[in-house]
């Protein structure tokens, strides 16, 4: 029925919602490993 029909979706959407979310986080993440800064302290990190 109409119920059924409309939990399918739902679950569906939110299913991909949060796959486009980790994936946004992902590349988040990997942008972020190339910034120079400490993520504790915010300092500039020196290049060895």
């Amino acid at each position: 029925g109409y119920f059924v029909d409309t939990v399918g979706r739902n679950k569906e959407a939110i299913a991909k919602y949060i796959r486009e979310q980790l994936q946004e986080d992902i590349i988040v993440d990997q942008l972020s490993l190339k910034e120079l800064t400490d993520p504790f302290t915010g300092e500039p990190v020196k290049k060895s």
